[in-house]
């Protein structure tokens, strides 16, 4: 499994590597060659000289049509998922001491959840309703370790495991996965207290 990984990331690196050799030797071409003609063009320019060389220089016209559009769509995309998270609160509480503290599950890790009990049932001493107010994770659902977050080149963010290399790709970053598994749990309890 390990040298499976490994072998991916090499490939990975590799291509990213070509790419970007690509890239720069196309730039350095356009740069040694055409430049000196565009500025012997921009002297005494007209329309049959630009539509000559728009014909002659399609290929690398085309490349670079290609990469704004690729530069563009990144954007874009990246936008749309930046305005599915959740804000970033603007006070933050320092430490307490919690009630409860529970396992959950959900988007594919585990999490820890601390709450603190809003309300008991007074006969039963039953739990039935809870503040939530912290959630650590997400954890891998194979292993318990601390997943590292990265994003991909598109805007998704990236989970995985450094141990065992369990991998999710979400649209959602981790301060959002936090305050939906926090929004889930009270949920959870004001459903059973509806229901009741």
């Amino acid at each position: 499994m390990f040298n499976k990984r490994k072998t991916v990331s090499l490939v990975i690196t590799h291509l990213k590597d070509f790419t970007i050799g690509v890239i720069a030797s196309l730039f350095a071409t356009f740069l040694t060659t055409y430049v000196f003609q565009f500025i012997q063009i921009r002297k005494n320019i007209n329309f049959k000289d630009f539509s000559n060389m728009v014909i002659t220089y399609r290929f690398l016209i085309y490349w670079m049509l290609l990469l704004i559009f690729l530069i563009v769509i990144r954007w874009f995309i990246r936008n749309r998922i930046d305005k599915l998270q959740t804000p970033f609160p603007m006070v933050i509480s320092i430490g307490n001491n919690y009630d409860l503290e529970a396992k959950a599950e959900g988007y594919g890790f585990k999490w820890k959840v601390h709450a603190d009990i809003k309300r008991k049932n007074p006969l039963t001493n039953e739990i039935l309703d809870i503040n939530v107010g912290m959630v650590d994770g997400p954890y891998c659902k194979n292993d318990y370790r601390k997943m590292k977050e990265s994003r991909t080149y598109f805007g998704r963010y990236k989970y995985k495991c450094p141990k065992c290399g369990y991998k999710r790709t979400l649209l959602k970053n981790c301060w959002t996965l936090e305050c939906e598994i926090e929004d889930d749990i009270e949920a959870k309890y004001r459903w059973t207290e509806a229901n009741s």
